[in-house]
């Protein structure tokens, strides 16, 4: 039983949510730490940035006050007064399901808009669950809808933060925030106030990531993390094995539900394909991942929810906080890319339980090293920094002009707003540069002095938003393949099974959902099946997964793991001269590298993100300064935009924006602080064996 004072403190907060408790609370009977944390501020009109562990109740934290101070029981009809923004569809979905009961007994009403979802602006809900691309898109076709709008929610800040949708979100912010000042100026709104509430379970410097967003916040931190219980399991190379072996043992343990993540679609299929002959789970085989199709997604996620026994093997799809029911444990083939994806996925598990539960199957000895060094530096909760510089990226601002061209009732847009809107993100005389660059390529025509207009490109642009495939959205910043999906339909229903890329046909066998499939013809835009998934179980099949770059910050975790010095360069022999271990990670290994070749002849190794190859030991590593790197980059921008998460519009801007967009997301004074500060040294002896081991 919680103490007296901890108890009065949560009657008198149920007592300040009259009309919320009885539907977000009534049925647990009490309070999270994460809600009796944010709930006081929020009800008293804070803006406020919540930080608090997977599981703690975040939602209800942040929804219940918001509706208890902006959708009273008498306000103005049909007008969307929270708006509610997610990073992906599927949790817009899964929101919407675990939302709709308790605002239905509020009588309140909900609305989702996604590509996948009908909405009709014309009857506007009063909570609208939405994408920050989707809501770019409401902006341009139905802005009207945002004149009300009292309370902003934005779900997994840190999933946003330094990256083009997370730039995006802040123009978006931005243009509700002008519209609702229009709307109060002109008496179609009582004010222009926005009450805001961010979520996030990993974040740094929390108080400046929340400024990039809305108003300076209350930051709040909630604890009720769980400590974490991991075991490393030794995979062979194809995993086959192993995998069995381990799931022969999960009964056991007395686990029945299993939720694996792999780092690629192909490994997804691989696995599901392997474990399906001999599962210890049945039938109950799933496999989740982007390209399966919408509808049978959701009815993954339904049937392995109600599953009391079953497997899942998923990308990073699974992630977020789609609710998949109750499991036991979180395996993990393979690292995945960053601290705070390994957080989010081990979160998933055993949400009932006093701890996290994770199986780590490595396949190699650096796999086998990630994983060491990221549950050595796991804590129970704390805040991790984001991977990308907050820089905003100009190709963001293509994206905005061209959604704003669409926006705007004269299908006309003048040179102020836009400079008002992009004041502290973009130079003026860049944005000027910008639009004379858009008018050369097309895209833009001018009308009267300082207006602009939609060029003959623009307008073939807006001619194909409506098909099924577009290679640029003009409402999202999300970088797609240059070649169309191809579609997998079944000929007998029709029914559009996945999309995938081409890639998916370079196999022995193909698989779909871990079954076989027998292709009957193709019409070149898709390929039409004659067994949908739910046939005879696929032979092993042979898979191709892209390796994840290695960040500099997991990079230097590693070198720390082992116990070195993080500004030595360890020096490893080699059969034909050293390995240099600099620990700098996949992008700043390949600066240093190509910078050092203006005085050594220095190689990749095959783990380029650690170490690189040199034919005779150095003594000594030059020292960089800004000009020579800003120069290299500048002569070298087209290898990193690829790298680098740039937006789907960078290839629009003309090249001064773009080597500068690159300058600016590699972070010169970082590179140049890290590089200049190695020194060289033999590795120490005990280490030579396990440093040559990481690179196979």
């Amino acid at each position: 039983m919680p103490s007296d004072p901890a108890r009065a403190a949560a009657l008198a907060l149920k007592a300040r949510l009259p009309r919320s408790w009885p539907a977000f609370f009534a049925r647990h009977g009490t309070f999270t730490s994460a809600q009796l944390a944010a709930i006081p501020p929020l009800l008293d009109g804070a803006n406020l940035l919540l930080c608090a562990p997977t599981a703690s109740g975040k939602t209800a934290a942040v929804l219940a006050p918001l509706v208890e101070r902006h959708l009273p029981p008498r306000r103005p009809p049909s007008q969307l007064a929270i708006l509610y923004l997610v990073p992906t569809r599927a949790l817009v979905s899964d929101l919407r399901a675990r939302l709709e009961s308790p605002l239905s007994s509020l009588g309140l009403r909900l609305g989702v808009k996604t590509r996948d979802s009908a909405f009709r602006p014309s009857a506007p809900p009063d909570l609208l669950i939405t994408t920050p691309e989707s809501a770019d898109a409401l902006l341009a076709s139905a802005a009207r809808i945002f004149v009300g709008l009292r309370a902003v929610v934005i779900d997994e800040l840190h999933l946003f933060d330094g990256t083009p949708r997370g730039d995006q979100l802040r123009a978006v912010l931005s243009r509700i925030r002008a519209l609702r000042a229009y709307a109060a100026a002109h008496g179609d709104a009582p004010d222009a106030a926005i009450q805001y509430a961010a979520l996030s379970a990993t974040m740094s410097e929390p108080e400046a990531t929340a400024a990039r967003y809305f108003a300076p916040a209350q930051v709040v931190y909630a604890g009720g993390g769980r400590p974490l219980e991991a075991e490393l399991v030794a995979m062979d190379d194809d995993g086959d094995a192993a995998l069995a072996a381990y799931l022969d043992d999960f009964r056991r343990r007395g686990w029945r539900k299993a939720l694996v993540f792999c780092n690629s679609r192909a490994e997804v299929e691989r696995y599901a394909a392997v474990t399906r002959p001999a599962s210890p789970f049945g039938s109950a085989v799933f496999v989740h991942y982007s390209n399966i199709e919408a509808a049978r997604r959701h009815e993954i996620e339904r049937q392995f929810a109600a599953a009391d026994s079953a497997i899942c093997f998923a990308s990073s799809t699974l992630e977020l906080g789609i609710d998949i029911g109750s499991v036991d444990v979180v395996a993990l083939i393979g690292p995945p890319g960053s601290r705070a994806s390994f957080v989010q996925r081990i979160g998933r598990g055993n949400r009932r339980g006093r701890s996290l539960r994770a199986i780590c199957g490595h396949r190699t000895a650096l796999e086998q090293l990630q994983f060491a060094a990221l549950i050595a530096d796991f804590p129970a909760f704390s805040p991790q920094p984001s991977a990308l510089s907050p820089s905003f990226r100009p190709s963001v601002a293509v994206q905005q002009i061209f959604s704003m061209i669409k926006q705007s009732p004269t299908a006309a847009l003048r040179q102020t707003p836009l400079a008002q809107l992009f004041a502290g993100l973009l130079a003026e005389s860049d944005l000027t540069i910008l639009l004379g660059h858009l008018e050369q390529r097309g895209y833009l025509r001018a009308g009267r002095p300082g207006e602009w207009r939609a060029g003959p490109r623009l307008n073939k642009l807006f001619d194909q938003q409506s098909a099924q495939y577009v290679s640029l959205s003009i409402f999202s910043n999300i970088q797609s393949d240059a070649m169309p999906p191809l579609a997998i339909r079944d000929q007998h229903t029709g029914q559009t099974l996945a999309m995938v890329d081409a890639l998916w046909l370079d196999r022995e066998e193909l698989t779909l959902e871990g079954r076989t499939i027998d292709v009957a013809w193709s019409d070149g835009e898709g390929l039409w099946i004659t067994s949908r998934p739910g046939g005879e179980a696929a032979a092993p099949a042979i898979y191709r997964s892209a390796r994840q770059l290695l960040s500099r910050d997991l990079a230097g975790q590693l070198s720390a793991h082992l116990g070195l010095d993080p500004h030595v360069a360890a020096l490893v022999p080699a059969p034909s001269g050293c390995w240099l271990f600099h620990w700098l990670g996949d992008l700043y290994g390949r600066a240093l590298r190509d910078m050092l070749r203006y005085t050594l002849p220095a190689e990749d190794s095959p783990a380029p993100g650690l170490a690189l190859h040199l034919p005779e030991s150095p003594q000594f590593l030059p020292v960089f300064s800004a000009d020579q790197v800003q120069r290299y980059l500048h002569d070298s921008y087209r290898q990193y935009e690829p790298l680098l998460d740039l937006g789907a519009f960078q290839q629009l801007l003309p090249t001064a924006l773009r080597r500068q967009s690159v300058a600016d997301l590699f972070d010169v004074p970082g590179f140049l602080a890290a590089a200049n500060a190695l020194r060289l040294a033999p590795a120490p002896a005990h280490l030579v064996g396990e440093l040559a081991d990481l690179l196979p």
